[in-house]
């Protein structure tokens, strides 16, 4: 959640919303760049040993001139050479100072103008209709997936947000997201009470899926700074339908209890946070969604668990292309 910001994720722009289970939508986050352990490349050989150097030969006029010849001539013509110099140095400040300062003026003038506004028309997106009377769709980048929020949710389907694995958290990343009480503390404003999304889990079985999703979440959210884990108490799974292709296809939810540790000022008393896995081949693709309680507009349990229930496909017909209105900035 938001008060956790030290691993937060939130990347609204360009990400790509792959099917990671073909037909069933979720989101399969890409493996990161590796980088050597030590160094970069080989590296430079040893310099070989250098050869002695010559010794000086002596100077023929050198030899010639006196004593007093050499007292004569050597200070004029270091005094020439300074007195050469000084001039150039001069003149290379004068021109410098110059160049810079119009150089700098013109900055100056060019930040003064005012900009004209830009216009920014977003991408057109694919929208559904909701299945929950009065709620609102979210619904994967090709339409053929989706789920439904209520009202006080805000809907951000091009949005991938999570928490980066860390030392004793397994982090964990939801695509196709929505949120629920943004800026709900004042001491953490990018924070939100809850959100949703999709996420996918490397095995076949549903119950074990959204276990460890709901745990992934709690902890990887829910811990502290420094502090232990947070406590996840994942209640019995429950059998759940997902109609794909007009075929309810069998799933399992499962309802968790959070305790949150440590003592961030935005550090809520307890969370709930749910999950519905459908699982298919090696993976299961597993729709989560969470919310703070006790916070004004926090979600229910009955408000979270019909959140997981519209986990959806949708037919063809019933999806359609809207392009959203420019905005200018």
């Amino acid at each position: 959640m938001g008060w956790f910001g030290r691993k937060r994720r939130d990347d609204s722009g360009g990400y790509q919303d792959n099917a990671a289970l073909s037909g069933f939508g979720g989101y399969e986050p890409s493996d990161a760049p590796r980088f050597p352990s030590a160094g970069y490349g080989k590296a430079d050989p040893a310099p070989e040993p250098s050869e002695p150097a010559p010794e000086p030969q002596p100077d023929p006029m050198r030899q010639k001139l006196t004593p007093a010849q050499l007292k004569q001539g050597s200070p004029r013509k270091v005094n020439l050479r300074l007195v050469k110099a000084v001039p150039i140095v001069i003149l290379i400040g004068v021109f410098g100072y110059n160049v810079f300062s119009a150089k700098d003026h013109r900055s100056a003038s060019t930040d003064d103008t005012p900009r004209a506004p830009r216009t920014y028309q977003p991408e057109p997106r694919v929208v559904v209709p909701p299945v929950v009377a009065g709620w609102q769709s979210v619904a994967g980048k090709d339409g053929s997936y989706a789920y439904d929020v209520p009202p006080s949710w805000e809907p951000a389907p091009g949005t991938l947000h999570g928490w980066d694995p860390a030392a004793g958290s397994p982090g964990i990343n939801l695509s196709t997201s929505a949120f629920l009480g943004k800026g709900s503390c004042k001491e953490d404003p990018v924070g939100q009470v809850g959100g949703a999304g999709f996420t996918t889990e490397k095995t076949s079985d549903a119950a074990e899926a959204a276990r460890k999703a709901v745990t992934d979440l709690g902890v990887s959210a829910y811990t502290g700074e420094g502090a232990p884990a947070a406590k996840v108490t994942p209640g019995a799974p429950e059998k759940a339908e997902v109609k794909f292709g007009g075929q309810a296809r069998e799933g399992t939810l499962v309802v968790a209890e959070v305790t949150p540790s440590g003592n961030a000022p935005c550090k809520p008393q307890s969370v709930l946070t749910g999950a519905l896995a459908l699982g298919t081949g090696e993976k299961s693709a597993v729709l989560v969604a969470y919310s703070e309680q006790g916070r004004p507009g926090s979600a229910s349990r009955d408000d979270l668990v019909r959140i997981l229930h519209s986990y959806r496909g949708v037919p063809a017909a019933d999806r359609s292309t809207t392009t959203p209105p420019p905005t200018t900035r």
